[in-house]
């Protein structure tokens, strides 16, 4: 029984355990949680700036997916590029010694020409994630159609040396992707690039010279072959500055996430072992309380007597 002269120090008792039990309740959540809080409103001063954080770790998170893509595309452009290098390299030391030694004849031209044109072809229509690298912004359609029945690089032949991008499906659109804030990176080469053109069709007048025995073509052949190969050089230095850009804006992103998700835990997650050291204390206090309050309500004109 609660009496008039131990009232008051009855409701401190009870106020202080109903502090120490929210105490103890807010503790084991963090311990559990790992977290400082539940709800924005406890930490009203900070909260914004989380939010702000939590914006910006998601924000930096798709910079980096784009990047990474964008990379990835680029790599599997200069590996294919370098083996486009490989071969015109190989042919270029055949068409020299057929053009040298005067023996055309004994170099099956035609069918080099055709291994090639189809090795390349396939290169030119790489695919990544379903989507064609070198067709621009069309990247649903092979760039590459030597097929196309517009695509006539022999006409004219002897004689007649003249380009033709009828082969070409894709457009001129060059890729781009957002890798940071402020930057959107424009990337990559199209299937109509004259570097691309001059390798189709010095394949095409490598198969007209041997079937034709045709040293004067085969000489026009080398030469557009020398200038394809120029031409893939400098798509590849191309490439290797944008990847460059793109490592160096992975870079940022990875130092700028760890300072966000760093400064985000410092606002959000609670120090265990602090917080297992205060539930503790807490838990003391609030049975110190219980003992407390019971002898308060024990306490009576008899036992005060004795």
């Amino acid at each position: 029984m609660i009496r008039v002269s131990s009232y008051a120090q009855n409701q401190v008792l009870q106020a202080n355990m109903a502090s120490t039990q929210a105490k103890v309740s807010d503790r084991t959540v963090q311990i559990s949680s790992g977290k400082v809080t539940q709800e924005y409103t406890n930490i009203a001063l900070q909260s914004l700036e989380l939010v702000s954080l939590q914006r910006d770790n998601i924000r930096t998170t798709q910079f980096e997916k784009n990047v990474q893509s964008t990379e990835t595309r680029l790599e599997i452009m200069e590996t294919n590029l370098t083996t486009a290098t490989e071969r015109i390299t190989k042919l270029l030391g055949d068409i020299l010694n057929g053009l040298n030694g005067s023996n055309i004849q004994e170099i099956p031209f035609e069918e080099f020409a055709r291994g090639f044109r189809s090795e390349l072809t396939a290169v030119f229509n790489a695919q990544h994630e379903g989507r064609y690298l070198f067709s621009g912004s069309l990247t649903d359609t092979p760039p590459i159609d030597v097929n196309d029945v517009a695509y006539t690089p022999q006409a004219g032949l002897p004689g007649v040396f003249t380009a033709d991008f009828d082969y070409y499906q894709g457009d001129n659109v060059k890729l781009g992707n957002r890798i940071d804030q402020d930057t959107t990176l424009a990337y990559g080469i199209t299937g109509d690039d004259p570097a691309i053109e001059k390798l189709l069709r010095g394949l095409s007048y490598v198969e007209y010279a041997g079937l034709n025995d045709d040293t004067s073509v085969l000489q026009e052949a080398y030469n557009l072959l020398q200038q394809s190969l120029d031409g893939i050089s400098s798509m590849r230095s191309q490439i290797g500055a944008q990847l460059s850009v793109l490592d160096s804006s992975k870079k940022n992103h990875a130092d700028y996430k760890t300072y966000v998700q760093n400064t985000i835990s410092s606002i959000e997650d609670v120090d265990i072992a602090e917080a297992t050291s205060r539930l503790a204390f807490d838990q003391v206090q609030l049975q110190a309380s219980y003992i407390s309050l019971t002898r308060i309500n024990e306490t009576t004109l008899l036992n005060y007597i004795r």
